[in-house]
């Protein structure tokens, strides 16, 4: 793949800057649950989990169909765009009623309740940017989206810990996550005129043939949401605020590593719609399968440090009022395997109109959650809610596997880089758990991490020319052409 590719292009701006976003997230995270403890961030968390379900009304799956259509060049897009916007204006207010219904018929108390009210706020703003930056996707120039997420992150975690450190409580917390979405609304949409990606005005009309191409992703959403958030809930009703405190921990240490997956995924999907649109069958499967052993090649370490380690990552980060987050945090990385390369497969069947095949096994997987949830949280608590998402996620890889491995040239592939990523997993786990215990935790993390490149070397996983590749790219980023010459 040429490193001048938009793929590669995009994928390395937002890449580097979703993992300063993720840092931040993660620092101010991590300072506002040693200052608050596992009850107000438990509270905070669950309000949050409320309005990230009930999101998914407020878009119902427009935005994956406005990005393909400006992907794919389409006369209509821009109007598509501009009705789009303009049923947010309805659907907006049906996610926040929701939420606060939700809340409500639970007989949530009053602090809860303002929690999900202030968090509605950034929900509403989020509906907004979340398709003014597909839009900037749709044209596969990401930088716009890559400065501004960061840049929201960074209000919405200064705003957080300020509320952390002045204890306004969950309701302070979930208020301060609005100071970033609220700019992102305004930066993109500056970016939209600056590009000159126009919204023409809606067209009635054009509402039918929205939905008709929307439903499968809208399905889909409400299945990831679900799915997503519904360990939370479960954990609130059955075990209280404590529980989803220790869980958020766990949580949050797992899924803020997806930031490498969602950044490649957000440069793949439009390049794989492109390659479709233009009958480039050979390209679209080249790209592919480089995107999945790169994924398998990002997933595998992650997920066997992160389980390896969190005895000592739990109590060094987060304290002895946190130990009750160990168990869930030793089982919920193995999700990153499959999630990772579960990406691409999504993004393939996305970009082909096949996006009715990923929206069933995301249903299925909804149901498969849901129903361990219900078996194992009552009993288990975090630790049943990281094993119904262990089994889940695996289900949902193992499905999308089966809908598109024709187009991935069979099942070869899929198994032997799935087999490498488990092998090279397992292995880097052993080293990080037995042979890291007898040193310090910063040695043992760099000495696992060493481990596991050659291991991924060795498994051919990581090979010379992807090096070579990400050299040269970052060298022409940071590199004037007359010093490259001159050397």
């Amino acid at each position: 793949m040429s490193t001048d590719s938009p793929l590669v292009k995009n994928t390395i701006w937002l890449m580097m800057a979703t993992m300063g976003q993720k840092v931040v997230a993660f620092l101010a995270f991590y300072l506002i649950a040693r200052l608050t403890g596992p009850e107000i961030t438990g509270s905070y968390f669950f309000g949050v989990s409320v309005t990230s379900i009930f999101v998914v009304f407020s878009d119902l799956g427009m935005t994956p169909v406005i990005i393909r259509a400006l992907a794919g060049n389409r006369e209509d897009a821009e109007k598509l765009l501009g009705t789009a916007l303009r049923l947010k204006l309805f659907l907006v207010p049906i996610s926040v009623l929701a939420s606060l219904s939700y809340g409500f018929l639970t007989n949530q108390p009053p602090v809860i309740l303002g929690t999900i009210a202030l968090a509605c706020v950034a929900m509403s703003a989020d509906a907004f940017h979340l398709i003014l930056y597909g839009s900037l996707r749709g044209r596969q120039n990401l930088k716009p989206e890559a400065l501004g997420m960061f840049i929201g992150q960074a209000l919405s975690g200064l705003a957080g810990v300020t509320a952390a450190l002045m204890h306004w409580g969950p309701m302070g917390l979930a208020g301060a996550l609005g100071f970033g979405s609220l700019w992102n609304v305004f930066w993109a949409y500056k970016n939209l005129k600056k590009y000159q990606i126009r919204i023409l005005p809606g067209q009635w009309s054009f509402v039918r043939k929205i939905a008709y191409e929307a439903w499968p992703f809208a399905v889909a959403g409400l299945a990831v949401k679900v799915y997503s958030y519904i360990d939370s809930l479960m954990l609130h009703a059955y075990q209280g605020s404590v529980a989803v405190g220790y869980y958020a921990v766990a949580y949050k240490m797992t899924y803020a590593m997806q930031f490498l997956p969602l950044t490649f995924s957000a440069a793949l999907y439009p390049a794989l719609s492109s390659a479709y649109a233009k009958k480039e069958n050979e390209e679209l499967k080249k790209v592919f399968i480089g995107s999945l052993r790169f994924m398998a090649l990002a997933g595998f370490p992650i997920a066997a440090g992160l389980s390896a380690l969190a005895p000592r990552l739990i109590e060094f980060f987060y304290g002895q009022r946190f130990l009750g987050s160990i168990p869930a945090m030793e089982v919920l990385p193995w999700v990153l395997i499959p999630i990772f390369m579960d990406f691409p497969v999504g993004a393939l069947l996305n970009g082909t109109q096949k996006a009715h095949l990923k929206t069933l096994a995301m249903v299925v997987t909804m149901i498969i959650n849901t129903v361990l949830n219900f078996v194992l949280v009552p009993k288990f608590g975090p630790l049943g809610a990281a094993w119904a998402g262990v089994v889940s996620f695996w289900s949902l890889f193992a499905m999308g596997v089966m809908f598109t491995y024709g187009m991935a040239g069979g099942l070869r592939h899929y198994l032997i880089l799935t087999s490498k990523a488990l092998l090279g997993a397992g292995l880097s786990w052993c080293v990080w758990r037995y042979a890291g215990a007898y040193m310090p935790l910063p040695v043992s993390f760099v000495f696992g991490a060493g481990f596991a490149i050659l291991a991924a070397m060795g498994l051919r996983l990581l090979q010379i020319k992807d090096i070579k590749m990400t050299y040269n790219q970052l060298r022409s980023r940071f590199v004037k052409p007359d010093q490259i010459h001159a050397g």
